[in-house]
């Protein structure tokens, strides 16, 4: 059982007209899932504040409700002037408040500073209440809580938490020493008050300005330490299934990662000889399937040893990952760029035909001339090989097409694009390839 509060202030004169509203209200409430009752407060020291009170079976069916168009329906019936006392939020009231406002709002009813909700709260059979010193000492207490923790006559102002524990009591002590507790769930602990069988209530324990709320509903006691015990086990079953989840997600993601690392080039980012393998052998079928073109792009970077040889490894790997960043931005995302090996690269174009893959080479070459790598004031050029997929072609003549082509544009003088032949041909050696 929750029960939500909220307080509303109206503008004077409007007051009779209100709670003729709140009474209205629960022709439309009374037919929602869960819904238990509804009560209207009045402050008796300030007439326009009021309180409404609702009692649900869970906390679910009130966020049920107060989802649902009959809730926003039910605005309807509230006056003009009528709003929200942004002072006090609502509380919602299980064996937790989750809202600090509410915690505080509630620690002072319980201590008769909020008269309105002070009333109803000693009164409300349905929740029990303790404000607790982080000694154990019991401040106040509502009416509920004197059948469970009954005060001693002779000593009522000064009774402690501690007497009325059979166990747990480490438990609570750990929890009221804790200086930054603010909401740790629920606790079970076995009460008895001397004059029954010990029983085991779940608690929620909130701090609230320098002490603690101790707050219990009587749907949450447990007639054996069984019982207890057998939900404690399900409770932590229940947390022990979710952080499996939580590792199943993380696995799943470190595997994700995995095979995208293995997937990728270390050095450019760039797919590796696997993943293009893999991924041009599945276009290849598609391109069959479809009946779409195909087209692939073969680079090879110009004079590259010279680079290496003249400024350092380093630079030439910064020229490497440069060129891989023309071949990132160039690209569709429905391509797949690669590096082939070395410092050639192999560019795959889907729905892409022989002409259209000219013209994105011619693109790729010219990008690439007008680089600037840190370290390198060489002019840097590259040569390119296109090659457009023939019906039956497998993957390894249809690379060796744009191999040959690119053998073409090298011997050609470099720094060119060269279309490859129509008819299958071994790829060339790649003897001009420094």
């Amino acid at each position: 059982m929750v029960t939500v509060i909220s307080r509303f202030r109206v503008r004077n004169g409007l007051e009779d007209e209100v709670r003729r509203a709140f009474l209205n209200r629960p022709r439309l409430v009374e037919n929602a899932a869960g819904f238990c009752g509804l009560e209207v407060l009045t402050d008796a020291v300030d007439p326009s504040i009021f309180l409404l009170l609702t009692r649900w079976a869970d906390e679910a069916a009130f966020q049920a409700w107060h989802r649902s168009e009959a809730h926003h329906q039910s605005h309807q019936f509230m006056p003009p002037g009528l709003k929200l006392d942004p002072s006090f939020t609502s509380i919602t009231i299980g064996n937790k408040i989750e809202d600090p406002a509410g915690i505080q709002n509630l620690g002072d009813a319980l201590e008769g500073r909020t008269l309105a909700l002070s009333q109803w709260l000693t009164d409300f059979d349905g929740l029990f209440a303790l404000l607790l010193a982080p000694d154990g000492t019991i401040r106040a207490r509502n009416r509920a809580a004197n059948r469970i923790f009954p005060p001693h006559p002779e000593n009522e102002s000064r009774s402690s938490v501690w007497e009325y524990l059979v166990s747990d009591a480490q438990k609570l002590r750990e929890r009221l020493s804790n200086p930054q507790l603010q909401d740790h769930g629920t606790l079970l602990l076995n009460l008895t008050n001397g004059q029954q069988d010990p029983v085991t209530f779940e608690v929620g324990l909130v701090r609230c300005s320098g002490a603690f709320l101790l707050l219990g509903t009587l749907e949450h006691r447990y007639e054996s330490r069984f019982q207890a015990q057998t939900l404690e086990l399900t409770n932590d079953l229940s947390l022990m299934m979710r952080e499996l989840a939580q590792k199943n997600r993380e696995l799943q993601a470190a595997n994700e990662t995995i095979d995208r690392l293995a997937g990728t080039d270390a050095l450019t980012g760039l797919a590796n000889r696997r993943t293009l393998n893999e991924t041009l052998r599945r276009e290849i079928a598609r391109s069959q399937r479809l009946s779409e073109p195909l087209s692939l792009i073969m680079a090879d970077l110009d004079h590259f040893k010279a680079i290496n040889d003249q400024y350092g490894h380093n630079t030439g790997d910064h020229v490497l990952v440069c060129t891989a960043a023309v071949f990132t931005t160039q690209s569709r995302s429905y391509d797949l760029a690669a590096r082939y090996g070395g410092e050639e690269f192999l560019l795959i174009l889907p729905k892409t035909s022989s002409e259209d893959a000219l013209k994105i080479a011619e693109r790729l070459r010219k990008a690439v001339a007008q680089m600037e790598v840190p370290g390198c004031s060489r002019a840097i050029t590259i040569s390119l090989g296109v090659a457009t997929w023939l019906k039956g072609e497998a993957s390894e003549p249809f690379i060796g097409r744009a191999d040959a082509a690119l053998y073409r544009a090298k011997n050609a003088g470099r720094d060119r694009v060269e279309a490859a032949s129509a008819v299958p041909a071994l790829a060339q050696s790649g003897s001009l390839r420094p």
